[in-house]
C-alpha cells in the first residue's frame, strides 16, 4: 500500500522549513490555531498537535491564551538558514510557473459562480489592495484573501487548498541589506493585480490568462533576482538543489480501507481478477497491503455496494461483472457520499488544469508515445491504457510542483473508475473507449493539440458520468456538480 503521509507531517514540515529558513522570523508570532487550521485546511487538533512538537523541538514557545512565538533564530549570519533558502531556488520559480499555467483557469472557472455584485466586490477588493502600503506584507495577504474567497464559491475545497499550498512555497523571507522581492514588484507593476481582478468580469478566459500571468510572471522575475542577490552576496555558499513543494491532497480524504478498494477496483477492471473468480482471503490481502483483517473487511464491503465483487458466506469474495448492480443503500453512507464528493471534486479540478498541464507534456510528446508503449494493456482494456497515458505524461511535465497536484488528483480520481458502468445504455463507456482509442492515435501521430482535446474529453465525460450515476440512483443531499 501507499506510503502515507500524515497531515501533521505536512503541516509540521512546512512551518519548520518556514522558521529555518527565516520566513517566520525569530520573535515572530504564528498566526492563531484557527488561523492555521484554515490556512492548511485542517483541523485544530492536528494544529495543536503540530505546535506542541514544534515547541518541544524548539522552534516556538507557547503560553495560554497566547499565540505562539518564533524563538529558532535564523538571522543574516545563520548560513544554514541561507543556505535552506537558496536550495529551493528552482522549486520556488516552479511554483511561481506553476501558478501562472493552472490558477488563471481555475480562477475563470470560479468566476461562473459569481453574480455581478460579486464581481463588482471582488473589483473593489482589487483597488484596496492597491491603495495598501508597498511595504510590508499587507498586500500579498489581503489579494491571497480575495482570491481564495473567490474559489471558495465553487464548493470545491481543492481548489483554495492548492492554490494555499503553492502561495506558502513562494514566499521567501526578506533578510536584513536587501530590499523586499514583493515590495520591488509592486513597485515595479503598480496596478496590475486590480487589472486582473477586473478582467474576471469580462468572461474571457484568454484574457484572465494573460492578465494573471502577467502578475506572476512579474513577482517570478523580482523572486529571482532577489534570490540571485543572495547567491552574488554569499558565493561561498553551497546550495545543492532541493524540491521541496508537497501538497497532500489524499491525506486526511483518503483512508487505508479506501486505498486497498481503490487497488482492488482497479485491479478488476484492468482484468487481473476475471468476472467469477475469486478474490484472494482476506488474510491474503491483508498481508499484501498491510493493514489489519478488519481494515480489508471493510474494503470488500465497498465492492460490493458498488457491485464489482460479492461476499458469499463460506467461499469469500468472486468478482461479479456479468451482472454487474449497484447497491443504492450506499448512498445512504456518509462515509461512501464523502468519497464520492471528494472523487468528483478531484475530477472536476483535474479537467480544469489538465489542458496546460498536457500541452507542457506535448512539447515532449515522442517521449511520452515511448514511455506509454512501454506498459502493455490489451485492446478495450480503458483502465490501463489511460494508466500508461496518464504516466508517461506526467513523467514528460517538466514542472515538479505541477507534477505532485496532478499525481495528487489522479490518486483521488482512480477511486471512481467504476462510475462509467452504471450510466444508463453504456454511453459513456463506449465514449470514453473512443477518447482513449483517439488519444494514443494522436500520440502515435504525434498530434500535440489532438492528444490534449482527446485526454481532456475523457476526463469531461468522465466527469458527467456523475451526475448521471446520482440521477440514476436517486441520490440526495449532494452537491450539485459543474462541467468545466
Amino acid at each position: 500500500m501507499e506510503e502515507k503521509a500524515t497531515l501533521f507531517d505536512y503541516v509540521y514540515r512546512d512551518l519548520v522549513r518556514r522558521i529555518e529558513e527565516g520566513t517566520l522570523r525569530n520573535g515572530q508570532q504564528l498566526p492563531s490555531s484557527s488561523k492555521l487550521s484554515e490556512e492548511y485546511c485542517v483541523g485544530i487538533r492536528t494544529i495543536r498537535d503540530v505546535l506542541r512538537a514544534l515547541k518541544a523541538d524548539g522552534y516556538i514557545a507557547t503560553e495560554e491564551r497566547k499565540r505562539s512565538v518564533v524563538t529558532h533564530q535564523a538571522s543574516e549570519d545563520d548560513e544554514r538558514a541561507l543556505a535552506l533558502l537558496l536550495a529551493r531556488r528552482d522549486d520556488i520559480l516552479d511554483c511561481f510557473r506553476t501558478l501562472e499555467l493552472i490558477m488563471p483557469p481555475l480562477f475563470s472557472f470560479a468566476a461562473r459562480f459569481c453574480s455581478d455584485q460579486d464581481f463588482e466586490l471582488l473589483s473593489r477588493g482589487g483597488k484596496r489592495v492597491r491603495a495598501l502600503p508597498k511595504a510590508g506584507d499587507a498586500r500579498i495577504v489581503r489579494s491571497s484573501k480575495l482570491l481564495n474567497g473567490l474559489l471558495n464559491k465553487t464548493g470545491n475545497p481543492l481548489l483554495s487548498e492548492c492554490y494555499a499550498s503553492l502561495e506558502r512555497a513562494c514566499i521567501v523571507p526578506t533578510l536584513p541589506g536587501f530590499a523586499s522581492p514583493y515590495a520591488r514588484a509592486m513597485e515595479d507593476f503598480d496596478g496590475l493585480f486590480s487589472q486582473a481582478v477586473d478582467s474576471l468580469a469580462s468572461g474571457d478566459p484568454a484574457a484572465v490568462q494573460e492578465r494573471f500571468g502577467s502578475v506572476y510572471r512579474a513577482s517570478s522575475g523580482c523572486v529571482e533576482a532577489y534570490l540571485d542577490e543572495l547567491a552574488a552576496a554569499r558565493p561561498h555558499i553551497s546550495a545543492p538543489k532541493e524540491r521541496a513543494y508537497s501538497w497532500t491532497a489524499r491525506a486526511g480524504r483518503e483512508f487505508a480501507y479506501a486505498q486497498i478498494a481503490r487497488s482492488l477496483v482497479s485491479r478488476i477492471l484492468a482484468g487481473e481478477f476475471s468476472d467469477g473468480d475469486a478474490l484472494p482471503s482476506i488474510s491474503t490481502l491483508a498481508s499484501a497491503y498491510g493493514a489489519s483483517p478488519m481494515t480489508v473487511q471493510k474494503a470488500l464491503g465497498i465492492l460490493n455496494s458498488i457491485g464489482v465483487a460479492e461476499t458469499f458466506n463460506g467461499r469469500g469474495t468472486c468478482v461479479r461483472l456479468a451482472d454487474i448492480s449497484f447497491d443504492r443503500n450506499s448512498l445512504d453512507d456518509g462515509s461512501f457520499k464523502r468519497d464520492l464528493e471528494v472523487f468528483a471534486d478531484a475530477l472536476q479540478m483535474l479537467c480544469i488544469v489538465l489542458p496546460p498541464s498536457l500541452a507542457l507534456a506535448a512539447e515532449r510528446i515522442d517521449a511520452v508515445a515511448r514511455d506509454a508503449g512501454r506498459t502493455p494493456f490489451g485492446g478495450g482494456d480503458v483502465l490501463s491504457a489511460q494508466r500508461a497515458i496518464m504516466e508517461s505524461s506526467l513523467a514528460n511535465v517538466p514542472l515538479a510542483p505541477l507534477q505532485t497536484i496532478l499525481r495528487e488528483l489522479n490518486g483521488l480520481v482512480e477511486w471512481g473508475c467504476f462510475l462509467a458502468f452504471f450510466v444508463p445504455g453504456g454511453a459513456s463507456t463506449d465514449r470514453l473507449q473512443a477518447l482513449t482509442d483517439e488519444a494514443l492515435a494522436c500520440l502515435k501521430a504525434a498530434d500535440g493539440e489532438g492528444f490534449v482535446r482527446a485526454q481532456t474529453d475523457y476526463y469531461r465525460t468522465f466527469l458527467a458520468a456523475v451526475p448521471a450515476f446520482l440521477e440514476r440512483w436517486g441520490a440526495s443531499g449532494m452537491k450539485a456538480i459543474a462541467i468545466p
